[in-house]
């Protein structure tokens, strides 16, 4: 009985993929929120940044996007690592 190896190719690429997306969408996070917690946390209704916008609306939820990609590149590359292992290299 042949087996034939596992690819890598497409999960690897896929990795890449999310771990590039759960990056972009983690610098989202530290510009919209994280970099202007104290005036968030000071103010009940706004927040203005240098730009002229309101920082109180959403800039939390950057965050939930980027742990979203980067749980599913985590996982992806825990299927790189499993088909290498099960291919012998």
């Amino acid at each position: 009985m042949t087996t034939h190896p596992l690819s890598i190719t497409r999960p690897a690429i896929l990795c890449a993929a999310f771990a590039a997306a759960a990056a972009f969408f983690w610098w989202a996070f530290y510009e919209r929120y994280y970099k202007h917690r104290d005036c968030i946390e000071a103010s009940t209704s706004s927040c203005i940044a240098f730009g002229g916008a309101n920082l109180i609306g959403g800039g939390a939820v950057w965050s939930v996007v980027a742990i979203f990609f980067t749980c599913v590149s985590i996982y992806y590359f825990g299927v790189v690592l499993r088909r290498r292992r099960a291919n012998g290299r």
